[in-house]
């Protein structure tokens, strides 16, 4: 299997921290992944080396998470997507397949609506879509400082809520990605939430022309999936029953099969 290297670049809001597996002399479209919130690349651990066999997989840290930087001002949607454009530039690929899960689908949307030269195919399991009467509530929600500090046992609580999410992923890769959820601290962990409700879906959606494949494995977002699918132009929605959340950890060999017959055909 391939192995993976991290990587800084500079980009004009500080370091964008990046994982990389494969290589882009390979025949195949580069593949760039990206996370979701509050974690980082480290979710494609065992998926990008599956995937990296025969193309370049990148899987970059969302600036505020992971290793990287945050942004200089209110994240955004589009600031993120402005900055993984400049990854592109650094990197030197001229064209390349998105794939988002979570937060990182609007992230993968985004990119592809500021650079639409740039993105020939886009993979999105887990649209977080919600309706435009909800989305002022759901920002309001995640515009608040995460009470570490102020509130008895609520790192525990966030530790014995995920435990009961934990599916079949292994104690280790669980308790890495707790960890990497910490590290944007109590200001910044709830930045990529608040820019997936800053995002307009409704506009930007069925403004992209390209193939996009919508896996529907059994998880938290299927339904939200579900109601974004018809917004895009080009869509190809497909039911994975017999997967569930934990499919990049667990099933990493069985997707990057499916998501591989789907982008080379």
């Amino acid at each position: 299997m391939t192995s993976m290297t991290r990587k800084y670049i500079d980009c004009s809001t500080g370091q964008l921290h990046l994982r990389v597996a494969g290589d882009k002399q390979c025949g195949p479209t580069p593949l760039v992944c990206f996370h979701m919130s509050p974690y980082s690349g480290l979710c494609y651990n065992s998926f990008a080396p599956e995937m990296a066999t025969d193309r370049l997989v990148v899987c970059p840290d969302t600036p505020g998470y992971g290793g990287s930087d945050a942004l200089d001002s209110d994240s955004t949607m589009e600031g993120y997507a402005a900055v993984m454009v400049e990854m592109l530039d650094a990197l030197e690929l001229e064209t390349v397949d998105l794939m988002g899960f979570h937060t990182g689908s609007f992230v993968a949307a985004a990119v592809a609506h500021l650079a639409p030269e740039r993105v020939r195919k886009l993979v999105l399991p887990g649209i977080p879509y919600v309706a435009v009467e909800d989305r002022a509530a759901r920002l309001e929600m995640f515009s608040k400082t995460r009470p570490y500090f102020t509130e008895e046992g609520y790192i525990l609580k966030r530790w014995d809520m995920g435990l009961k999410a934990q599916g079949k992923q292994s104690d280790d890769q669980f308790l890495a990605l707790f960890a990497e959820s910490l590290r944007p601290g109590a200001d910044g962990m709830n930045r990529g939430f608040a820019a997936v409700f800053k995002f307009d879906p409704d506009v930007v959606l069925p403004s992209l022309s390209h193939p996009v494949l919508i896996p529907i494995p059994d998880e938290m977002l299927a339904a939200s999936s579900r109601k974004a699918a018809p917004l895009f132009q080009n869509a190809t929605l497909q039911e994975w029953p017999d997967l569930s959340g934990d499919l990049f950890d667990v099933d990493a060999k069985t997707v990057a099969g499916r998501i591989r017959e789907w982008l080379d055909a």
